[in-house]
């Protein structure tokens, strides 16, 4: 266990308290949700400047709280607005390290100072986030291209984070992680210790890229593969806004666009392609709308991301051809037999349960709505708790074979929740992976 990440936490709990007692001492609270909403504002201020100071596994707790609608700080239901809002600064403008530092390595990885590699050096990165931060220049050819650069130690102090359980829990998200048995902590460790090899970054990348050449809207950096190392990524760049500056302005179409294609790549994916990126946090991605009034989406950082095996992708469709089957008969049994055969259904005595029941619908709604649904933060909330419900009661379990897949669903589900749009999300899957009907014969 890291000492220093032990210490940052028992900071954010100090602050806690002492939110608590100035509350006591000056406006007699009654333990009302709006003193909680208070003490967890505080509590974020404190866990934004350490996470920002020690980078790694604290960050991404943080950076994690900033959008799971189940994430807590110690209040009774889940981070507040003003909360998030503090924390959402970590998923990309986490303070920077020095430039001496990040020309080091990249002089320790490439053989030269990023002046002699690069025809234009910035100095200052554009962003800045748990592992590495991100620095613009521009190659001899004129190319422009964004350079990941790895902080300076963050390797060993996220090593030593991953070799607690119990901070391995959080990352897993809200509630999620306290019902993880031992093989699926391992593999959600191992997981994350896999982001600091910008080898296999990049080779996951290009993989992405292929399966999704020619899309109308979604856009992957292409990787400089003689200008990348293991904690050096360099890939050209990409333009355009956050997630949370197109929640605030985007117009609804904007919204629409770009809630449909992260939907796409975060459902079609692992679905159609046999491809995961589990870390879909906002920060990962950059609307850009077009004078035509398209939309592209760049799909940012691929550290957490991995080819799934065959069996997985195939059990995992037959969950989303149950919901799609408009056979409700038909549709019940291949959904549960779908769940099954993931390892997900845990107790078959517990699936009339309300819990289960609420989980079934929340997890469909999207998808048998002819036309449009209306993908809110509020459904993506729903969808959180109705998951953690069902876990809590032991009517469902996450496996280590699927537990990355998951916790990727309910991530990109909240930022699309963000979006606030109004979108065919039937439609999108069925055109991803068909109804299955052929599969039945």
């Amino acid at each position: 266990m890291s000492d220093e990440r032990r210490s940052a936490e028992r900071r954010v709990g100090w602050a806690r308290l002492w939110a608590r007692a100035k509350q006591i001492v000056t406006t007699d609270p009654k333990g009302s949700d709006e003193d909680d909403l208070v003490v967890d504002e505080e509590a974020a201020k404190v866990l934004a400047a350490q996470a920002g100071r020690l980078k790694g596994g604290l960050a991404k707790v943080a950076q994690l709280a900033a959008y799971d609608p189940g994430a807590t700080l110690g209040g009774k239901s889940g981070a507040t607005r003003a909360a998030r809002a503090v924390l959402g600064g970590l998923w990309d403008q986490a303070p920077a390290v020095s430039a001496a530092a990040i020309a080091r390595v990249i002089e320790d990885e490439l053989g030269k100072p990023p002046q002699a590699v690069f025809a234009h050096w910035e100095a200052t990165p554009i962003a800045s986030a748990s592992l590495g931060q991100v620095h613009a220049a521009t190659l001899a050819d004129g190319t422009e291209v964004a350079v990941k650069v790895q902080y300076p130690g963050v390797a060993e102090a996220l090593r030593a984070d991953l070799d607690d359980a119990g901070f391995v829990r959080k990352l897993a998200g809200a509630e999620v992680g306290r019902t993880l048995d031992d093989e699926a902590l391992g593999a959600l460790a191992h997981a994350v210790r896999g982001e600091l090899d910008y080898r296999a970054e990049a080779a996951i990348q290009q993989r992405f890229a292929t399966a999704w050449a020619g899309h109308r809207a979604l856009r992957i950096p292409r990787v400089i593969d003689e200008l990348s190392t293991s904690r050096v990524l360099t890939m050209t760049r990409a333009r355009g806004q956050t997630v949370t500056a197109i929640a605030g302005s985007g117009t609804p179409e904007v919204r629409r666009q770009a809630a449909l294609a992260i939907y796409e790549l975060a459902w079609g994916s692992p679905l159609a392609h046999g491809l995961l990126n589990a870390d879909p946090n906002p920060g990962n991605f950059l609307v850009d709308p077009q004078p035509d009034g398209s939309v592209q989406v760049w799909a940012l950082d691929f550290g957490c991301a991995f080819p799934l095996p065959d069996v997985v992708r195939d059990v995992d469709r037959e969950i989303w051809w149950g919901l799609l089957d408009e056979d409700n008969a038909s549709a019940a049994e291949r959904f549960r037999m779908g769940l099954a055969a993931a390892g997900l259904l845990r107790r078959a005595d517990l699936l009339a349960s309300t819990a289960h029941r609420d989980w079934e619908r929340a997890l469909a709604a999207p998808v048998v709505t002819h036309g449009e649904f209306h993908w809110t933060q509020g459904y993506a909330s729903d969808l959180a708790e109705a998951t953690q419900r069902v876990l809590g009661l032991g009517g469902l379990a996450l496996p280590a074979k699927v537990l990355l897949l998951w916790r990727q669903r309910l991530g990109a589900a909240a930022v699309i929740g963000m979006l606030d749009a109004k979108a065919p999300f039937r439609r999108v899957l069925v055109d991803l992976i068909g109804t299955g009907r052929r599969a039945l014969r």
